[in-house]
């Protein structure tokens, strides 16, 4: 009779979870749901899009694949194994994708119009000093307005916030590399934003600018907003962007 090693058994059953529901959402037009509790995932309405956003630590622009991805909901209960790190769970996600939605995938680089973001000949960002990770991981927000009609944000530990508000945006940072704004700027402009700064270290800052869907905003557009407030520029360009393909999923998942 073969014997399987311990150790090589509790590798095996890590990759999955113990426990998984995966429904299609009865939530319509209901708001998305998170929540990760030591030992069990627990998301509503949630789209395809954002477990594999998750599950393959890829941006949004990073996905190519059918529409439906972003517009099809589901709701996923999990049981994650005692013991289980992060990138468990992200395996476990992905074995998941692939049992209840056959998701077949693969990695490629495509050539892509993207943003260079680099300084500006009046760049003026100055490094800050690298935040406390003991500190509480929270963004605390008063009711109250501030003078620039946002309400009064104070960020305890370092983050990134971005907000919209009657035509306005405001991008909060708080001790954060630069590769962080370039994340949330791709969000913004539509296309991948790559740092070219070169600039190390850590930076705090708040940049108002007007969203580009929006013309009721007194600030500038983001392009002139990052130039003007912090001394960088977005150049467009066509760059290798890695793409993560989905070459089959099914619509509707296996039963429970």
């Amino acid at each position: 009779m073969l014997q399987i090693p311990h150790v090589l058994l509790m590798l095996a059953l890590s990759q999955t979870f113990e426990v998984a529901s995966v429904k299609p959402s009865t939530s319509t037009g209901g708001p998305v749901t998170m929540t990760t509790d030591p030992g069990r995932i627990t998301y509503t309405n949630i789209s395809l899009k954002r477990i594999l956003l998750r599950a393959y630590d890829v941006k949004n622009y990073q996905i190519s694949g059918p529409d439906w991805l972003d517009t099809l909901r589901f709701d996923i209960t999990a049981k994650v194994p005692e013991g289980a790190t992060a990138e468990d769970t992200q395996e476990m996600m992905r074995d998941l994708l692939a049992t209840r939605f056959k998701m077949k995938v693969h990695r490629e680089s495509k050539e892509l119009p993207i943003y260079g973001l680099l300084v500006a000949k009046n760049g003026k960002i100055k490094p800050t000093s690298t935040g406390n990770p003991d500190d509480e991981q929270l963004a605390g927000m008063k009711a109250d307005e501030g003078k620039d009609g946002f309400p009064v944000l104070s960020l305890k530990a370092p983050g990134l916030v971005i907000e919209t508000r009657n035509g306005r945006g405001r991008i909060t940072a708080k001790e954060q590399p630069i590769a962080k704004l370039a994340d949330v700027l791709s969000g913004q402009v539509g296309r991948p934003v790559i740092d070219r700064t070169g600039l190390a270290g850590n930076y705090s800052f708040v940049v108002y600018f007007t969203p580009e869907n929006s013309d009721a905003g007194s600030e500038p557009f983001i392009f002139v907003a990052l130039q003007e407030q912090l001394g960088l520029r977005l150049e467009a360009r066509k760059g290798p962007v890695e793409m993560l393909v989905i070459d089959h999923a099914e619509r509707m998942p296996t039963e429970n």
